[in-house]
């Protein structure tokens, strides 16, 4: 079949979801599908490529004006259209006559929007732009959620036929494997980290969800924990606040934790399959990718216990409440200090991470689209008949 993929526009770099839209690109083309992947590119954004002030207004101008023109140009060729991420749902309202799918990886934003989430407000203009993603999505004709958690939000706030709504976790990239030690040490060591001493990691952006200044903290605490004095925690991801900037010197945590900006994929495999274990704090996730490819390359996982990610990562973690900082910080040091319970961690985290093969995720998708297009072929027919 002819899949048109409708990716996020270019100057959010987003990632993430960049990856997700590539690694559903390439296996769909492998199993013989068509699949043109179209993004919206910057128009005006070029002369501005910011998420903030002008950049954020003229990128409004690229998705909302001069994006569905080119959208246009392609409907007809597929013979279904997948908005990769629901934060573009908006788009559904030129697909009412075209099978077409959202794949939704949280609901944070709009539920934030909402009022749901007081800890992240949304200024007018940011519940104006969530309210006609929202409108779009509960007039998408299916929805694929990453999880369970945010396919529960979904039902519960469109109010749709569940029918319509199903559930397609995320996966781990293609071969995604655990690094040989001393390749990923050849690799750690350029960052100037003491490989002799326990390290612990984090991975994320800058969301507020990732609660990376909790982590923050929960470290400080850990510290002051027995036989916790040497360890080290490297920060992976997008650039530390100036907030958390001022933390580390205030608490003298400056040979402590290491600040690893974006690094290479092969550079963070090396980290999580070096790392004493990964620190997930998150207070919300659509779905936590950094527990998995933790797992799979036998870092033992430390995370908060809310859903998703006490159903993505089962009993092959250990939960901790990760706004009680003090708290968290004793249930680490005391698993860190176990070292059979260390052992534990990493074999179950290697079987759980079975679970999210590449191949499963895109037989799923594919048997989705065949559901979908099937059901619309079949309607198309009857009312053909009736009339």
């Amino acid at each position: 079949m002819k899949i048109l993929l409708v990716g996020n526009y270019i100057n959010d770099r987003q990632i993430s979801i960049n990856r997700f839209i590539s690694l559903i690109e390439k296996g769909l083309n492998k199993i013989g599908h068509e699949v043109c992947r179209i993004q919206i590119t910057p128009v005006l954004g070029k002369f501005k490529p910011s998420v903030r002030g002008w950049g954020k207004w003229l990128g409004y101008i690229d998705k909302f004006l001069i994006f569905p023109f080119q959208l246009r140009q392609y409907i007809d060729w597929a013979d279904i259209v997948c908005i990769c991420d629901q934060g573009f749902s908006y788009y559904t309202g030129y697909l009412r006559n075209k099978t077409h799918l959202v794949i939704c990886h949280d609901l944070l934003a709009i539920r934030s929007a909402l009022g749901e989430i007081p800890e992240n407000p949304t200024s007018w203009t940011g519940r104006q732009y969530q309210s006609l993603i929202f409108k779009g999505l509960k007039q998408a004709q299916y929805i694929a959620c990453s999880s369970e958690a945010t396919y529960a939000d979904v039902l519960r706030l469109t109010q749709i036929n569940p029918n319509r709504v199903t559930v397609i976790e995320d996966c781990l990239s293609e071969q995604y494997e655990q690094m040989a030690r001393e390749e990923a040490l050849t690799r750690v060591s350029k960052f100037n980290i003491n490989l002799d001493s326990p390290l612990l990691i984090h991975v994320g952006g800058d969301q507020w969800y990732k609660n990376r200044l909790g982590l923050l903290t929960i470290f400080n605490y850990l510290r002051s924990q027995p036989d916790m004095g040497n360890i080290q925690l490297a920060m992976i991801g997008k650039p530390l606040s100036q907030e958390m900037h001022q933390f580390i010197t205030i608490n003298n945590l400056q040979k402590h934790v290491i600040e690893i900006v974006t690094p290479s994929d092969d550079d963070l495999r090396a980290f999580y399959s070096i790392a004493t274990a990964l620190i997930f704090p998150s207070l919300k996730e659509g779905f936590g990718v950094p527990v998995i490819e933790a797992q799979v390359c036998g870092c033992p996982v430390f995370t908060s216990n809310r859903s998703p990610l006490t159903e993505i990562c089962r009993d092959a973690a250990v939960y901790f409440d990760p706004q009680d900082h003090q708290s968290a910080a004793k249930i680490i040091a005391e698993n860190l200090l176990n070292h059979e319970k260390m052992r534990q961690l990493k074999q179950q985290g290697f079987i759980n991470a079975d679970r999210f093969s590449f191949q499963r995720m895109i037989e799923s998708y594919d048997k989705l689209f065949k559901q979908i297009l099937d059901a619309a072929n079949s309607s198309s027919s009857t009312k053909t008949a009736i009339n």
